[in-house]
């Protein structure tokens, strides 16, 4: 009687799971984001033909166990070949975009308002060239579709167009709400981070603290700003990425000292991840981010002068100590050119210089 029922027992755990769909056993693919598995057929003719999976990860079932946490090696080597290094105008570089046709642009908010700038230039062999310059208080910046420069002046919180022609238009005036992080998506949608009048820190029960995605019409289509349980996504939203699925990052500040956090959360609010650094790392200060086109998400740590590399899963993949093994010191920010070269946007390493921008080869299994 024992032995039968053992056999039933294992006979029972030996019956493979079915698809979702169709009931079948013949489990193909998994969906991330609905947590169901499905079959070839189902994969198309069901789940793709949803609106609202349009954006959702789906992966094959045989690589699930090779992209699960602690599954995969931690490689100490982000960075394969430094390429490039310019000395900039100014004391360091916060903000760092490139655009189809690879023209740069960067930005400095210093303390002083006469140090605020942004600048479109062109990197040359051995020099930048500077094509534009504006100088005005500003938080953040973006670039949308038509290569218009959008950005936050922080005087007027107003969102704010510069042309290639110099013309400056307000496209978006957002008080009493502050403004502090600007990003154009895939799509052409301005997402914005938002917070309350007064002092930023400490977040409080009553603060609000939004990201809000505007369409091209500068419309509000979509505002995160709880998880599931109601619980606040962000304290202070310092910069704002997407990845091809239109996936927001997040890199939440908690104080002055830019400690904090990156926050991944999906169009319907929904709580991807959070990353925190390392255990054994003492600080984390993310100040700059950019996205692989292998979604794979690189991170600048100023605190650490590292770079850290995580899947759209939350995990560490690649940590590199940049100022230890290459020289490469206070990194603010982050962008990919066209042809694939990270481009790091620093600090002065010390006061007689001037901020710099490295173009560095990134190891190709983290791209």
């Amino acid at each position: 009687m024992a032995t039968s029922m053992k056999s039933s027992s294992i006979r029972k755990a030996q019956v493979p799971v079915s698809c979702y769909f169709c009931k079948g056993q013949q489990i193909k693919w998994k969906c991330d984001d609905c947590n169901v598995r499905m079959c070839n057929s189902c994969k198309v003719t069901v789940h793709q033909g949803l609106p609202s999976t349009k954006d959702h990860a789906v992966v094959s079932i045989q690589d699930i166990g090779k992209s699960s946490p602690g599954s995969q090696a931690v490689t100490p080597v982000v960075i394969s070949s430094v390429s490039n290094s310019y000395t900039t105008t100014l004391p360091a570089v916060t903000a760092l975009l490139c655009s189809d046709d690879d023209l740069l642009i960067f930005k400095f908010s210093g303390k002083k308002s006469a140090k605020h700038q942004v600048i479109r230039g062109k990197l040359l062999k051995s020099s930048i060239q500077i094509l534009q310059k504006l100088k005005k208080s500003i938080f953040d910046i973006a670039i949308n579709k038509d290569g218009e420069i959008l950005f936050i002046d922080y005087k007027t919180n107003k969102i704010q167009l510069l042309s290639p022609t110099g013309e400056v238009n307000t496209n978006l005036d957002t008080s009493p709400m502050v403004p502090l992080a600007i990003h154009v998506n895939k799509d052409n949608e301005v997402i914005v981070g938002m917070r309350e009048q007064g002092s930023p820190y400490p977040v409080q029960d009553f603060s609000v603290r939004q990201v809000i995605i505007f369409g091209r019409d500068y419309q509000r289509k979509i505002t995160l700003e709880f998880d599931k349980k109601g619980n606040k996504l962000f304290s202070y939203t310092l910069r704002i990425r997407t990845d091809s699925r239109n996936v927001v990052y997040v890199l939440d500040s908690f104080d002055d000292d830019d400690n904090g956090r990156v926050v991944a959360v999906d169009r319907n609010g929904r709580l991807k991840f959070t990353y925190d650094g390392q255990t054994d790392l003492v600080t984390f200060q993310p100040t700059g981010i950019t996205i692989t086109p292998s979604n794979n998400i690189v991170v600048s740590d100023r605190g650490n002068d590292a770079l850290h590399v995580i899947n759209s899963k939350g995990d560490l993949l690649g940590l590199q100590f940049i100022f230890k093994d290459l020289g490469i010191y206070d990194p603010y920010s982050l962008c990919f050119d066209t042809e694939g070269y990270l481009l790091i946007g620093c600090g002065r390493e010390i006061k007689k210089d001037n901020g710099k921008i490295h173009v560095v080869k990134m190891t190709d299994s983290l791209m």
